[in-house]
């Protein structure tokens, strides 16, 4: 069992590298957390090879890889439940149905897309192993909601159609690859029962019925919360929108520094709630924590939580960065592994852009916004692990094709952040030429 000074140590050493390498990569125009990432694949594997830097530090990468009750995996995990709570403050539910059919299509498209690549090349390579391609197929189509999300919100591009497309599309996506995953997992697990299986996809689909039907009777009480304060501040020589931003703003000055950390307390305790219930009935825990964060969307003219809740964030946030990196260690990794690797990432890449361009097209989006999608759609995340670690398992994975997954996840997550930039500024650009052009200025 580690003390707590040394998993102090351990923590400050991690977050200081990160921390560096991710102002380097700022410094290069990229996302810091591509150098977060990085910092847990250099920790991880200068332990395997140098030993006793792991005696020294007391850091066993054994245990860390069999517990996943170990403080890292839970701080990641926490992490990318908070940024999943923040996105969902910045998510108004009606916002999210201006944009549900278009998030659908790019959703539908980047399960089924990237399941039929993996498929087809896993079969063309073991043409016999047919459990082997479904689970490769399923590890393709999982997206990594956390990362596409978190270069967006650094470009302050979170208020954007298209970033609105992308959080409904990973939200629809984490549904239903969950979903999928316990029926595929049943099939190549000969131990695992249908009937419970099906059971629970129905308690989840209840589920999340359920919450979309709360957050939108929320929706009434916000609207009526929000006109008793505005009544109770008004001042009797403003009307309209100006008397309402400045009652907001007159309101805001009256609430203690102490009553918005309380604020932040139920914050917090409402955001974990959620998430525990939504990981007990087989959901991931961020769509919890999404759900939650739309919840409190509503209310944020006069419940403010959300500049100290992103302080919090702003913290945890790098563990789960860092936790992804740690995935990936060189002494599993074998030359004989190349070729399918390469592989996996070109399908991986193109299966994901091409079903994020194509969705949005079909939702009448500019070729712009659609190369934007495309490219937020192409990092894979936790699924991609899990269904990684349920191959080991059953022993339909062997341990080269398990690192070749996590590689695979590793890659397609470093090589996203700087395509979504660079994606969104082009987009930025011609939004911008375009009305230059419309108001007959000169370029």
């Amino acid at each position: 069992m580690e003390s707590i000074g040394y998993i102090i140590i351990q923590v400050f050493i991690m977050l200081l590298v990160a921390k560096v390498l991710g102002s380097i990569f700022e410094r290069m125009k990229m996302p810091s957390l591509i150098g977060e990432i990085i910092a847990g694949v250099l920790f991880i594997n200068i332990i395997i090879f140098f030993p006793e830097v792991g005696n020294l530090l007391h850091f066993d990468p054994k245990g860390f890889e069999e517990d996943e009750t170990h403080f890292l995996h839970v701080m990641g995990e926490l992490g990318v439940i908070f940024l999943l709570f923040m996105v969902g403050l910045e998510t108004k539910f009606s916002d999210l149905m201006k944009v549900g059919k278009t998030a659908m299509y790019v959703a539908v498209l980047g399960i089924i897309v990237p399941l039929l690549g993996g498929f087809a090349l896993m079969m063309a390579y073991d043409p016999g192993n047919l459990n082997l391609a479904l689970l490769v197929g399923t590890a393709m189509f999982a997206m990594s909601t956390g990362i596409a999300i978190e270069v967006l919100r650094n470009m302050n591009a979170m208020g954007t159609k298209e970033a609105k497309i992308i959080i409904g599309a990973a939200v629809i996506d984490d549904i239903l690859c969950l979903s999928l995953l316990a029926v595929i997992s049943g099939v190549v697990d000969p131990n695992a029962d249908m009937t419970s299986i099906m059971v629970n996809t129905i308690i989840v689909c209840v589920f999340l019925i359920l919450s979309f039907g709360f957050i939108a009777q929320i929706r009434k009480i916000a609207d009526r919360r929000r006109h008793r304060m505005i009544e109770r501040y008004k001042h009797a020589d403003l009307h309209g929108d100006i008397a309402i931003s400045r009652d907001i703003s007159d309101f805001h000055e009256k609430r203690s520094h102490a009553s918005e950390l309380s604020i932040l307390g139920i914050a917090v305790l409402i955001c974990l709630g959620m998430s525990a219930l939504s990981t007990t009935i087989g959901l991931a825990g961020i769509i919890g924590a999404f759900l939650a964060g739309m919840i409190f969307a509503e209310f944020k003219d006069t419940i403010p939580c959300e500049e100290n809740f992103n302080t919090v964030t702003s913290f945890m946030l790098p563990f789960f960065f860092i936790y992804v990196g740690m995935m990936v260690k060189f002494d599993e990794v074998e030359l004989g592994i190349l070729p399918m690797l390469v592989a996996l990432i070109v399908v991986a890449v193109a299966t994901k852009f091409i079903s994020g361009y194509y969705g949005a097209r079909k939702g009448k989006l500019s070729k712009d916004s659609s190369v934007l999608i495309g490219v937020s759609m192409i990092p894979r995340g936790e699924v991609g692990i899990i269904v990684a670690s349920i191959g080991l398992t059953v022993g339909v994975f062997s341990n080269q094709m398990f690192t070749t997954i996590m590689l695979m996840t590793l890659a397609t997550s470093i090589i996203a952040p700087p395509l979504i930039s660079w994606a969104y500024k082009r987009m930025y650009a011609h939004t911008h030429e375009e009305q230059k052009d419309c108001c007959g200025t000169e370029k």
